[in-house]
């Protein structure tokens, strides 16, 4: 299941909606092979959004999530995996990169492979001063 966001006054320009389509035509082209390869990859759940505003949390509710640069902003896009901020993509290769994180979470989640690190968060520790 794919949710995608409808485009607002933020998602005028064409490199929303080409990179929106383009990862949704390629989820639609994989789901039968993978369906015959990954049992319950039906079920995963993609969000593909335009913009920082509303996309992050549409995308933490879903399984692979990406917001997409709205009008005006540069190319950048969080990634999220299973609730969790992973990655930020960057250039003009977000989609070729987003379809294989895609593929890296399918062979991991319903293939038993291990995980990806862009598919783990990455955990930052911020050293604290002892109180005394």
């Amino acid at each position: 299941m794919v949710a995608a966001c409808p485009g607002c006054g933020r998602t005028t320009s064409t490199v929303f909606q080409e990179l929106a389509e383009r990862i949704q035509a390629y989820l639609r082209a994989q789901m039968p092979t993978w369906r015959a390869h990954y049992p319950g990859v039906e079920t995963m759940q993609v969000a593909v959004m335009g913009c920082v505003v509303n996309g992050p949390g549409e995308s933490k509710l879903a399984n692979i999530g990406i917001s997409l640069p709205g009008t005006g902003e540069s190319p950048v896009a969080p990634v999220y995996v299973d609730g969790e901020k992973t990655v930020t993509l960057r250039g003009d290769g977000i989609a070729v990169e987003f379809q294989r994180i895609v593929d890296d979470y399918v062979r991991a989640t319903y293939g038993g492979e291990p995980r990806a690190a862009h598919l783990t968060p990455e955990r930052k520790s911020i050293p604290v001063k002892a109180l005394i």
